[in-house]
């Protein structure tokens, strides 16, 4: 049997439930059966995908490198409500219990964290599936080891996938969402410049560097959209750019999938 890790954004699970409960009026009984269909969630996902190894993965408390790199990373998002914030170490005992291990690393982020795992895992030849519907993990699947589930929806993306709905390939995500922005965490593209403009430059030119370095092979319209952008640019790709070499400090054998016996490696 090929090994298979299955990777859980864990407060992307969890926020999407609690908000799917919203008529719920009692704070304390909405965060417990949150934890009840979440724990279905798991045992469904880990059935479905049968893994070898496993871990959920969650953010740390406080602003991370992103933050103090632009200040403005996430600004003005809708806050998680108190109840469920402080809720989170329950919500990994719980899920320890169920045999599931959790990880989280102070100072990070857990799309970071998730992007190194399925990295250092593909390079093992283990194939890694995402389970998340954040759109910034497509960016790592021009490795056929690394896939994403979209749980809510039922969905799986691929590498072939990312072309039929961006027009450009995983590799070139990143300097396309440098040119049109990422809404979802406050970070800004080139004004004006939308996903058909930003298509019709990336193929000149499929590269920050290339495309202000060819600055009058566009149109006068184009050239001055771009102008004076190049360090925003630069910063913007920056940010929407996963790292794929945070010092986790977990073997992967202390994600091996068993149902009787969970290693402690959350530092919750």
């Amino acid at each position: 049997m090929d090994k298979k890790l299955l990777i859980i954004d864990g407060l992307n699970l969890i926020r999407r439930l609690y908000a799917a409960l919203e008529s719920e009026q009692d704070s304390a009984r909405r965060i417990e059966r949150t934890q009840s269909i979440a724990i279905e969630a798991l045992a469904k996902l880990t059935q479905q995908f049968d893994p070898s190894y496993a871990v959920v993965v969650f953010d740390s408390n406080g602003k991370t490198w992103r933050h103090r790199v632009y200040p403005e990373y996430k600004l003005g998002r809708v806050p998680m409500d108190d109840a469920l914030l402080e809720s989170l170490p329950e919500f990994a005992k719980v899920f320890r219990f169920n045999h599931l291990p959790c990880l989280r690393i102070d100072g990070w982020e857990a799309d970071d964290l998730i992007a190194t795992l399925a990295v250092k895992a593909a390079s093992n030849k283990v194939k890694s599936y995402i389970v998340s519907t954040d759109k910034g993990f497509t960016q790592l699947l021009g490795d056929d080891l690394i896939l994403q589930y979209d749980y809510f929806a039922k969905l799986g993306y691929d590498k072939i996938w990312v072309p039929g709905k961006y027009g450009v390939e995983p590799h070139q995500l990143n300097d396309y969402w440098a040119l049109v922005g990422d809404t979802t965490n406050r970070i800004p593209g080139v004004k004006g410049i939308g996903p058909k403009t930003a298509l019709s430059i990336i193929r000149l030119f499929p590269t920050i560097e290339e495309i202000y370095a060819n600055l009058p092979s566009f149109s006068e319209r184009i050239q001055s959209m771009l102008a004076g952008g190049y360090e925003q640019c630069l910063l913007s790709r920056s940010l929407v750019a996963l790292k794929t070499d945070v010092e986790i400090g977990v073997r992967l054998s202390q994600l091996r999938y068993m149902e009787s016996k969970v290693e402690r490696i959350s530092n919750f």
